[in-house]
């Protein structure tokens, strides 16, 4: 009697069982994909067998593939999540100095390391394209915390209007007294430093001449400027009859001689352009555009991914800054891909070399950032399959039970 057939089969379905409980125990592991039992069938081979009676020895499971369909796409709230809509695989590495082994993931749960690095959950560092390129050698992605150095003010931009109705004021200028000019302004300006100084503008209106109206410009920063006593100008500012400006033409000064007392630098060696447009109509007197190309140093605020893999990174002091693009990399035989635990594969002679680009590119997916793609298991195919493999493995135990009652009747032969 054999018993071949029997332990063949018990032997698959219980395999096949394993299967199964692998998939249903990862239904909620993120990226997970779901693994199928491929069953085959046993024959001996035997020198000229008739074809016509043949009896098999049985079966066995030659292969566990995996189901690399797409993944539902779930909102996380977490801006530095990903999830790959299409084909493709995210490209990490160990976080060791000098390890250049990569893995391949489509867990998309990341986070900053305290060292900037973009990690997954558990520690691997993403690897992306440098800059906003998106090509080179992938490396791993890192975002400063700071936007590097201040940026020194040295031009001012603004667009105002003075009031034509204004009265002529007659009494010296002096900028702590708000009865000897018509109306003032500031703007924030940055020194070398990173510190900001208020840059103030005041109008005072000359005697009218028609067909020119004249109003005087002075300015200080931090409220005194050069000496105390005699900050810049005045310069003239001339409008015509129809409240246009006719000098200075090109409508630019040039604030010079600025010193500041914390020893920073500022402007063009202590002169800032400014640069405006200004009219003279019958209304009150406004400032309708007002900044500058200055900035302060700034820290981190958040970091965003965009559809082609785009991460960007943003400051307090309004940096945009493109840290890289996002590298995925594509197989011929995925199926070939050795599963290494922590949601990784490595790559195999099978497999075949990784195919790396950009989200987009070729066959490659793009990325939907602030989100995971779920695992795939179709929790009730499992439980089908778990009634089916259950009663195939009590079937084969019964196919054994049944061999060993035969050959016990046939010991018991007289």
């Amino acid at each position: 009697m054999a018993f071949q057939q029997g332990l063949s089969g018990l032997t698959s379905n219980a395999r096949a069982l394993d299967v199964v409980s692998h998939n249903i125990s990862n239904s909620n592991t993120s990226g997970y994909k779901s693994s199928q039992t491929v069953f085959s069938d046993i024959y001996s081979q035997t020198l000229g067998a008739n074809p016509y009676n043949q009896v098999g020895s049985g079966g066995s499971v030659p292969a566990v593939r995996q189901n690399f369909s797409q993944g539902a796409i779930v909102n996380t709230g977490n801006a530095l999540d990903m999830a790959i809509n299409g084909e493709g695989f995210f490209m990490v590495k160990r976080a060791v100095q000098g390890d250049i082994q990569r893995f391949y993931t489509r867990a998309g749960e990341f986070q900053l390391d305290k060292d900037g690095y973009i990690v997954s959950s558990t520690g691997y560092q993403l690897l992306g394209f440098p800059g906003g390129a998106g090509s080179g050698d992938p490396v791993p992605l890192k975002v400063p915390f700071d936007a590097g150095q201040p940026v020194q003010t040295t031009s001012v931009q603004t667009g105002f209007n003075l009031d034509a109705n204004a009265p002529v004021i007659s009494a010296p200028f002096n900028a702590s007294d708000p009865n000897t000019y018509n109306f003032s302004t500031s703007v924030q300006v940055y020194d070398s430093l990173g510190i900001s100084h208020a840059m103030t503008f005041y109008f005072r209106k000359q005697t009218p001449a028609p067909p020119n109206y004249n109003w005087d410009v002075y300015v200080t920063v931090d409220g005194s400027n050069y000496t105390p006593s005699a900050p810049f100008g005045p310069q003239t500012l001339t409008f015509n009859a129809s409240g246009q400006l006719t000098a200075p033409n090109p409508a630019t000064i040039n604030v010079t001689g600025i010193t500041l007392t914390n020893g920073a630098n500022i402007g063009t060696g202590g002169t800032i352009a400014w640069d405006f447009n200004a009219t003279q109509y019958a209304i009150a007197s406004s400032v309708n555009t007002l900044q500058q190309n200055g900035k302060p140093p700034g820290n981190l605020t958040s970091v965003s991914v965009s559809r082609e893999g785009r991460v960007q990174a943003r400051y307090t002091n309004g940096d945009v800054q493109d840290i890289g693009t996002v590298a995925l990399a594509d197989f011929r035989d995925p199926n070939a891909l050795i599963s290494m635990g922590d949601n990784l594969w490595t790559n195999t002679l099978e497999s075949g070399d990784p195919l790396v680009g950009s989200p987009g590119s070729g066959r490659l997916g793009y990325v939907t950032g602030g989100a995971v793609e779920s695992s795939n298991v179709d929790l009730t195919q499992e439980l089908v399959n778990m009634i089916i493999y259950q009663r195939a493995y009590q079937a084969n135990a019964q196919s054994i039970r049944t061999q060993d009652q035969i050959l016990q009747t046939v010991i018991n032969l007289r």
